[in-house]
């Protein structure tokens, strides 16, 4: 006997869901599990997903003597303020780099 077919999510709703959870937080097991999702799923949406190249971030004011970067691979690139305005147009790429 055939299962009946599941339509397909549209991009917004995988949209969605990929915010839900993220701003779950929750474990990827517990929320596939609350939202009856195959793990697998769930990772591939994760891995199809567009990732922002920059974030926006507000900094305090004063702002702190160093800027630290950590990327999603666990590296950290902290930096001084007055080291900035020497490799501002080396940083992009250097991110890049990093983040491979």
């Amino acid at each position: 006997m055939l299962k009946p077919r599941v339509p397909r999510r549209t991009t917004i709703e995988i949209q969605q869901l990929l915010a839900a959870y993220q701003s779950s937080g929750q474990t990827r097991a517990a929320f596939c599990a609350a939202h009856h999702l195959p793990l697998s799923t769930l990772d591939s949406y994760r891995r199809c997903a567009p990732t922002p190249a920059f974030v926006e971030i507000n900094l305090p004011l004063p702002p702190p003597d160093s800027l630290a970067i950590v990327l999603r691979n666990g590296r950290r690139l902290e930096l001084t303020w007055s080291a900035l305005p020497d490799i501002a147009d080396q940083l992009d790429g250097l991110l890049l780099r990093l983040e491979a």
